[in-house]
């Protein structure tokens, strides 16, 4: 299987995502929209991963370049692409299937409970509740004919599939103990809030970050057995 990802940030990197495809021999692609890198054939890959940024996804008179992005999110999913969003990445599955990209009421920072609100193949084996790592001010409205996978106390819209072969979720289960405490370092919260731990707290947590490495495992195995079915 051949991945293709889209970074839209230098701090939202690939994570834990690129150690899953190295444990399966699958070669890895990636554009950098934010140095304005040229995306690839739609044939060039099997599967499509969107990572987060710290933009909004309605934000296209700052980064012009998101406006292509979603155009070329539409003929991955036209394609029968599997296409996996996280956070910002998320956002822009939502807006382009529909749904509307918004500034929450607040923000979601630090490791939170996630539980899950439907059973699905994507979430086959993933537990009912389990820690996720969260860093995001934005949200969206579930697009229509989307499935709501799952939620937390601050945000309902957690995760969501489309289809057979779309999920989008607003968790951090790719984040390494090096890309959190850069966060920690340089995207620090600027208010305080129900919703938002001290960074302090966000890092040296191997046990929260051993449980998210296993649900992001496990959803991209269950991707990749349904691109197979």
């Amino acid at each position: 299987m051949k991945i293709h990802y889209i970074q839209n940030d230098e701090l939202a990197a690939l994570g834990h995502i690129e150690e899953w495809a190295a444990e399966k021999n699958y070669p890895l692609a990636c554009t950098k929209m934010y140095e304005n890198q040229a995306l690839p054939d739609i044939e060039s890959f099997d599967m499509l991963i969107i990572l987060g940024g710290r933009m909004g996804a309605y934000e296209e008179a700052a980064f012009p370049w998101l406006a292509v992005e979603k155009e070329f999110m539409k003929k991955a999913i036209k394609g029968k692409k599997m296409v996996l969003g996280i956070c910002l990445g998320a956002q822009l599955l939502a807006e382009v299937l529909g749904g509307r990209v918004y500034p929450h009421e607040h923000q979601e920072m630090g490791w939170w409970p996630i539980q899950v609100s439907a059973r699905s193949t994507f979430f086959e084996g993933v537990p009912d509740q389990f820690p996720a790592f969260e860093h995001h001010g934005d949200t969206f409205d579930l697009p229509q004919d989307a499935t709501l996978l799952a939620s937390s106390t601050g945000c309902t819209n957690q995760a969501f599939s489309y289809g057979e072969n779309v999920v989008g979720i607003q968790f951090h289960p790719e984040f390494s103990e090096d890309i959190i405490c850069e966060l920690a370092v340089n995207e620090r919260p600027s208010s305080s809030g129900e919703y938002i731990q001290a960074p302090d707290s966000w890092t040296g947590r191997q046990d929260l970050l051993i449980g998210a490495k296993r649900v992001l495992f496990t959803l991209l195995n269950n991707m990749e057995a349904n691109l197979s079915r």
